[in-house]
């Protein structure tokens, strides 16, 4: 795991070296062991390492025998014996003990373009090939490493982190607009878009190539729905052996593997196998001071995180959060994710700094949900509201679809827009925001996002596009979250059940295997129902994260009132003062809970603190 960053100029830009090493001393906590740098008259790399695997041998930037090949990566290729005996077999001549780095080297002289698809694991990479003058680069299937670009005067500007293309000095740092616009309407960014200006996120399974000739961009692989399995015992057992084959690869590491461990059954599954493979495997939980918390206090799951501690003897740690911890974390947590996201990622802030302290690899369990049917609640959304509609229309839609007329599509819009858009909804702009602001942000339409995802989806079954569009959107979130959160700490966070092979797997089953109508994941809760106690092996979704909405009203009520008092809100310019708050006082009243509202509105107001926008620091009101 480290950071990588590159100038690709042909020639046009001086000084090229210098700027890269500044670039890769921005991201150093990416990679404090170790760094490294080549460059020649048309491109300059840099690397910043995290020693993890093959920790001689594995310097970067790495080149082929020749030094006509040389790549920089971030990530791990779990696959990457096996590759190494293909290349190796076809003569390809190793110098490397058993580097994963070394396995794209040589598989990009063998296979080119159509490399990627042959990784089975989490990367971001780029490969300079000096005989083509041609610079390549990649990101995984689902987008858990990023890499962010930028277009500059002839030049390609990248870097695992949007601070090393500012830190290049050939990126000015500006606002998008646009891009706070498309945040406050889903509480998310997606199709590759960020809050700077002229700075862009590769978007996931995708490549960029550049020569002198041009540029071409495309992807490599997409989501296939290939659902035929449909017995539940074949299927568990079948996800069982998936399973222990991605734990097995997630665990090869040169250092010590750790666990986060929340109590729900993704995080719990991944303990207890990893237990069983290595009993040194110490697990991490975040728990929550509950005194004085209201309803919300069933998020703290801490009865299901210790139950499997002591049914397994785990070696387990419990971090603690007082209810005033958002005050201390906000700000260093916002740092490190460059850009306001979703969810209350401080927590994930606060236990990626203590697992940091005892290792350098932690698994999480992120992704199990978006994969194996685990969001029974957003899937009955969809089901409740268009499934009656799709029966009653469904003969007359078929005989106009032989006439010619009209297509027998399943119309899932409506339901999409509730489940996706639940900040600022398009009706609601003029309300919100500044009438300066929207002039300058110009024009943001989720529903054309959706429009744009749903057209790429391969499949027209509802629930199907519900899981292409979660992948796409949602757990693309959260694996940005994952790793800026924990990657501040030189730490790595590999998710095992976002392996090729369970992904593979899952989509060719059919969804009487996956959810039964009350509980989802069905296939995945038989499959491991022998490693976790039947407390957790049959627990409902909650879902993970501190009990916000009381605490707001409570202990941190001064510090959001002072934070987003209305001459604070009016001296940014973006909302207006009395739409904030209303949003507030909603809130503190117990008649709505907006506290995802106040947690994006906070985070706003500490960026524009931290990268110096929209006003940059202002006093406290």
């Amino acid at each position: 795991m480290c950071g990588i960053v590159g100038i690709l100029h042909f020639n046009k830009q001086r000084d090229t070296s210098n700027r890269v090493k500044k670039m890769a001393t921005s991201i150093t906590h990416r990679g404090p062991d170790d760094d490294g740098f080549w460059s020649d008259d048309d491109v300059a790399l840099g690397f910043r390492r995290l020693s993890i695997v093959d920790i001689e041998t594995g310097a970067q930037p790495m080149s082929n025998e020749d030094g006509q090949v040389w790549v920089v990566f971030n990530g791990e290729i779990y696959n990457h014996t096996e590759l190494r005996r293909e290349l190796e077999a076809k003569g390809h001549q190793f110098k490397s003990d058993h580097s994963d780095t070394e396995v794209l080297v040589h598989g990009w002289e063998e296979w080119g373009e159509r490399l990627p698809e042959r990784l089975n694991g989490m990367f971001a990479f780029a490969v300079w090939d000096c005989r083509k003058r041609s610079l390549f680069l990649s990101r995984d299937r689902l987008g858990i490493k990023p890499l962010y670009i930028s277009k500059q005067d002839g030049c390609l500007i990248f870097g695992s982190e949007i601070r090393a293309l500012h830190a290049s000095g050939l990126v000015e740092k500006r606002v998008n607009p646009t891009g706070v616009l498309e945040y406050f309407q889903q509480q998310n960014l997606w199709g590759g878009r960020s809050m700077f200006q002229d700075i862009e996120l590769l978007e996931p399974a995708s490549f960029l190539r550049i020569d002198p000739q041009g540029s071409r961009q495309g992807t490599y692989w997409d989501f296939k729905f290939e659902r035929r399995q449909a017995d539940l015992g074949v299927a568990s057992e079948l996800l069982r052996e998936a399973l222990s084959g991605a734990m097995e690869r997630q665990l090869a590491a040169d250092v010590p593997v750790m666990t986060y461990l929340s109590g729900g059954i993704d995080s719990s599954a991944i303990t207890a196998r990893a237990h069983q493979l290595d009993s040194g495997v110490r697990s991490y939980s975040c728990i929550f001071n509950l005194d004085n918390v209201g309803v919300d206090k069933f998020v703290d799951e801490r009865e299901f995180s210790r139950a499997i501690a002591q049914d397994l003897g785990l070696d387990h740690v419990e971090l603690e959060l007082p209810q005033n911890d958002l005050i201390e974390a906000l700000q260093p947590t916002i740092f490190a994710l460059e850009e306001p996201r979703m969810g209350m990622a401080y927590v994930n802030y606060r236990i990626a700094e203590r697992v940091s302290k005892d290792s350098k690899v932690v698994l999480s369990g992120c992704g199990g949900d978006e994969m194996l049917g685990g969001y029974i609640a957003r899937y009955n959304v969809v089901k409740d509201q268009m499934d009656p509609a799709i029966q009653a229309s469904f003969p007359r839609r078929m005989i106009n679809a032989l006439r010619g007329r009209e297509k027998p599509t399943d119309d899932i819009r409506g339901p999409l827009h509730a489940l996706y858009g639940f900040l600022v909804t398009e009706n609601m702009l003029d309300e919100a925001f500044t009438p300066s602001f929207l002039a300058s942000a110009g024009s943001y339409s989720m529903t054309e996002s959706l429009e744009k995802l749903l057209t790429q989806c391969q499949s027209t079954d509802p629930w199907d596009r519900l899981m292409y569009l979660d992948a796409k959107t949602y757990l693309h979130g959260l694996l940005v979250i994952e790793d800026k959160l924990s990657m501040t700490h030189s730490l790595e966070t590999r998710v095992p059940l976002l392996d090729n092979e369970i992904i593979d797997l899952a989509l060719t089953y059919k969804w009487s295997t996956l959810i039964d109508g009350d509980i989802g994941k069905v296939a995945f809760r038989e499959a491991i129902r022998d490693w976790v106690p039947a407390l957790v092996a049959d627990k409902p979704k909650m879902g993970f994260g501190p009990p916000d909405a009381s605490w707001y009203r409570g202990p941190l009520q001064p510090f959001i009132r002072a934070k987003l008092a209305p001459k604070r809100i009016a001296e940014r310019g973006v909302f207006k003062p009395e739409f904030v708050s209303r949003i507030i006082e909603e809130h503190m009243a117990s008649t709505s809970n907006r506290v995802a509202f106040l947690w994006s509105l906070l985070s706003f107001d500490t960026w524009c603190e931290e990268f110096d926008l929209y006003g940059g620091k202002l006093p406290a009101k």
